[in-house]
């Protein structure tokens, strides 16, 4: 019996040292560790933040996350969930320029700031990361009361796009997209039925080109011919006028020996023209013996015409005088 127990007991103690080794395995030595712990708000969502849940600081793990809480103001019925972490000091260990190690609240003020970010796009699961934004505005919401060092909370960096889709009247864009693809297929259709009479038009026209291709090559075809007829002709009258030309030529190459004695007679009268005509200018000049035998010869012609013209007047008016005689009275 005593035998039985003291196996027992072994038995239970090895356990207890087996479960004692396995928790001190499993927290990876830091159950004996001094941890910070650090308080951090949020007031919007914090879905998929779970206990547990590990702080990182650029990808290192310095933490985790203890609790997660619900604080309302019964005011303004304004919620903020506090979620409370612990951090290992010698995981965040960032020291001055004197040597010292800077506590969290110096961290706070040189910029540290805590962000929810994704684990997880599957599960939807979060983590906090901690990082060094100096730029960022620290706003401070623990109670002048509490405890615990706050780290400022910053918004995710898809968070102002959540919020900015969140606030789009995503009803009023689908609608007026529904109206706007009912205006494009009706636009669609007219312009299908456009097309539709743009193709008989088309059809049509190409038919009236055809008919107008096989009337012009007609046509071309005829004036081919009718040219070529013109061409035969042309070639015809030409031939014609090139024997009438050398005719022509031989013709006055033959008459040229009877052109030039009719020039050369045509030549002599002329100047015998001339010669008569220089006599009568030289009969006829003033002075010349000639003119006066002319003048004289003219008078008396003059004086005999009117003679005979007397002489008629005188048979006019008395018709015996040729027999009885007789003058005018």
């Amino acid at each position: 019996m005593k035998r039985n127990a003291l196996l027992i007991g072994a038995f239970v103690i090895f356990a207890l040292v087996i479960a004692v080794g396995a928790i001190l395995w499993l927290s990876g030595n830091t159950l004996f560790r001094k941890h910070v712990p650090a308080i951090i708000y949020y007031r919007g969502n914090v879905s998929g933040l779970y206990v547990g849940a590990p702080v990182t600081f650029r990808g290192v793990s310095v933490g985790q996350v203890d609790d997660i809480g619900i604080d309302v103001d019964a005011a303004t019925l304004k919620a903020r969930i506090p979620v409370r972490i612990h951090l290992q000091p010698d995981a965040l260990n960032i020291k001055a320029k004197s040597g010292e190690a800077m506590d969290l609240p110096a961290l706070v003020q040189r910029g540290l700031r805590a962000r929810l970010v994704a684990q997880s796009f599957v599960t939807g699961q979060k983590s906090i990361e901690l990082d060094f934004l100096p730029k960022t505005p620290a706003t401070l919401l623990a109670p002048p009361e509490s405890d615990k060092p706050e780290i400022p909370a910053v918004a995710d960096r898809f968070g102002a796009l959540i919020d900015q889709v969140a606030d789009l009247p995503v009803r009023e864009t689908v609608e007026e997209m529904r109206a706007t693809v009912k205006q494009l297929r009706e636009t669609l259709g007219s312009v299908q039925q456009s097309l539709a009479s743009a193709q008989g038009v088309l059809t049509s026209a190409a038919q009236e080109v055809v008919k107008t291709g096989t009337e012009s090559r007609q046509t071309l075809a005829a004036a081919t011919a009718a040219i070529q007829q013109v061409q035969a002709s042309t070639t015809a009258t030409l031939a014609s006028i090139t024997k009438l030309s050398d005719a022509s030529r031989d013709m006055v190459l033959g008459a040229q020996p009877e052109l030039q004695r009719t020039l050369e007679n045509s030549r002599e009268a002329a100047e015998a023209a001339r010669l008569a005509m220089d006599r009568v200018s030289a009969l006829t000049a003033p002075g010349a013996p000639l003119r006066g035998d002319l003048d004289s010869a003219v008078r008396d012609l003059a004086q005999a015409a009117r003679s005979l013209r007397d002489w008629s007047e005188l048979l006019e008016e008395k018709p015996n005088a040729i027999i009885f005689g007789g003058r005018r009275e």
